[in-house]
């Protein structure tokens, strides 16, 4: 197994028993993976086995991050070490005795339990401090990670106490991902998002334009009337396509394809059939050849609302609801963490978004804007407005 700097240093501290360790990382870092990766080191070394828990915000955000981080790049490396893999309760049962437990916890109420070996907080930034506190009191040994978007409790009560360890990378300490995510990263223009996800540095993202969407599990099953969009990639952009439905004042979305460079109008059709397709709108950016071609297909394809003062509007619209996307929508969420307004020379927001990290939202914002224009009865079947 090819370790990282990351992972040995990590572990180094395990081993040592620190007692804290804040570990703040850029985007693509390998921070998540590598954490977990000592984590497990740890656990079949224990001459004395004990329980180590890995929580987030909220299980969906679990699952979509440091569980699918685990199952999918630690598992494998691993698997003659650990007895059993109990799915339903996700806990790894290791030969000698060691836990590694994936939970969540609704209040600090409920994180008044037993006690651990060692606790791992994945995206701290996103995690309420009291139960943080209650857990961490309870444990050996605690590790945070998160990306520095603004400062947050750690950095006010964790870092600099005694016993704490503050650590920073980036995505030039991850030898793991390809050279275009590499430079990908690097051309993030806009200096405050670069500093945070280029380098790893704490920064002050404001101006979010779409910071309360909701992440969820999967989609609701009693939603008839769904409808998808598509934003097409050229050159090194992302061809995105999306699933939403509503109801009432309620958006559900999920992310179904996400590819870099363009892709052919069959594979296109495929894709959507593969995912519950069956003739509904198709709402897409102005690309007449494309939707020419789609349409030979019979995709029920449909040129997106556009013009003047329709991409403000758009995005008025989508406000307008509560969203919810689910926890496989992993691009998506990155994006909503990235998309802001332009500055003016004062700092001060403007009300035009930057044209960047906005591909998956694109996809969405052409679905419901154009929709709503379109035919807003067929999505009026349900009469809940919660």
């Amino acid at each position: 197994m090819k370790a990282s700097v990351i992972f040995i240093e990590t572990l180094k501290l395990l081993r040592a028993k620190t007692r804290k360790i804040v570990h703040q990382g850029g985007m693509s870092s390998g921070k998540t993976v590598n954490i977990l990766m000592a984590l497990a080191t740890a656990a079949i070394e224990d001459i004395e086995p004990g329980v180590t828990t890995v929580t987030s915000m909220s299980f969906p955000h679990l699952k979509a991050g440091a569980l699918r981080d685990f199952e999918r790049y630690v598992y494998p490396h691993f698997a003659e070490a650990i007895r059993t893999y109990h799915k339903t309760n996700h806990i790894f049962y290791f030969e000698n005795g060691s836990i590694i437990e994936f939970k969540t916890y609704e209040s600090e109420f409920d994180a008044r339990g037993g006690k651990r070996k060692r606790l791992f907080v994945n995206e701290a930034n996103t995690f309420d401090y009291m139960t943080f506190f209650q857990l961490d009191y309870r444990s050996e040994q605690t590790l945070l990670d998160y990306n520095p978007t603004i400062r947050f409790w750690a950095h006010e009560k964790v870092i600099g106490e005694k016993g704490t360890v503050f650590r920073i990378s980036d995505h030039r300490h991850n030898p793991f991902i390809p050279l275009e995510k590499h430079e990908e990263i690097e051309s993030i223009k806009d200096k405050e998002l670069f500093k945070v996800y280029a380098r790893g540095l704490t920064g002050n993202v404001t101006g979010l334009i779409f910071p309360d969407w909701m992440m969820i599990e999967e989609l609701p099953t009693d939603i008839d009337n769904w409808i998808y969009g598509i934003d097409y990639g050229y050159s090194n952009d992302p061809t995105v396509i999306v699933k939403v439905g509503r109801r009432g004042k309620t958006l559900y979305v999920q992310e179904l394809v996400y590819k870099i460079g363009q892709i052919p109008p069959i594979e296109i059709r495929k894709q959507l059939y593969a995912h519950e397709y069956s003739e509904q709108p198709l709402y897409s950016e102005h690309d007449p050849d494309m939707i020419k071609q789609l349409k030979l297909l019979n995709v029920g394809v449909i040129s997106a609302r556009k013009g003047k003062g329709s991409l403000n509007a758009g995005i008025e619209k989508l406000k307008e609801y509560r969203v919810y996307y689910t926890s496989d929508s992993r691009n998506l969420k990155r994006e909503l963490g990235m998309y802001i307004w332009e500055v003016d020379d004062l700092g001060n927001s403007t009300n035009t978004p930057v044209d960047a990290n906005n591909h998956a939202i694109d996809a969405v914002r052409y679905a419901v804007y154009s929709h709503f224009y379109r035919d807003e009865a067929t999505w009026d079947g349900d009469t809940d407005t919660n």
